[in-house]
C-alpha cells in the first residue's frame, strides 16, 4: 500500500547572496493520531529522514492517547545545552493518509515538546523504519510504501 507525499519546494532566501537560485525541499504528509475516543483530524507533518523520533508540539499532544516513557533533552543539529529543549519520550498511535488511502496503524516513538515553537515532525522510530521511502526528485514526487 502506497501513501503519496507532498514535495514542498521554497526558494532559499538565505542563499540569495550567492546570486544563484537555490531551493529548500520538504516532504510533507498528513497524519491522524489516536485520541481517548477515536482519531484526531489530520495534521500536516514534515517527514524528516534525519530525525530519530517524531516531534509533537504542545498544542497537539495533550488530547492524544500517549504512553509516556521518560524525559529527555531534545536536540537538533546545533550542539550544546543552549540549543536543547526538555521533552517527554512517548509512544503514540498514528495513521498517515493521502487523498485515497490510509496507512496501517503505526506506533510512533515521539518527543512531546513543552512548547509550540517546534514543527510537527515524523521521524524514524515507528514510522520510517516501517516503510519504504520512494523519491523522484526530478518529478518532485515521493511516497511511502507499507
Amino acid at each position: 500500500m502506497r501513501i503519496t507525499l507532498e514535495v514542498h519546494r521554497t526558494l532559499d532566501l538565505g542563499a540569495s547572496r550567492t546570486h544563484h537560485r537555490l531551493f529548500l525541499y520538504r516532504l510533507l504528509t498528513r497524519v491522524r493520531f489516536r485520541q481517548a475516543r477515536g482519531w484526531s483530524d489530520y495534521h500536516v507533518a514534515i517527514l524528516d529522514t534525519g530525525a530519530p523520533y517524531s516531534l509533537l508540539p504542545l498544542s497537539l499532544w495533550p488530547a492524544l492517547r500517549v504512553e509516556r516513557l521518560t524525559t529527555l533533552p531534545l536536540r537538533g543539529i546545533v550542539p550544546g545545552h543552549t540549543a536543547e529543549l526538555r521533552a517527554d519520550l512517548a509512544r503514540v498511535s498514528g495513521r498517515l493518509l493521502d487523498a485515497r488511502r490510509v496507512s496501517p496503524r503505526l506506533i510512533l516513538w515521539a518527543m512531546l515538546a513543552r512548547t509550540d515553537e517546534v514543527p510537527l515532525i515524523l521521524g524514524w522510530a515507528g514510522c520510517l523504519d516501517r516503510a519504504r521511502l520512494g523519491l523522484d526528485g526530478r518529478r518532485r514526487s515521493a511516497w511511502l510504501e507499507f
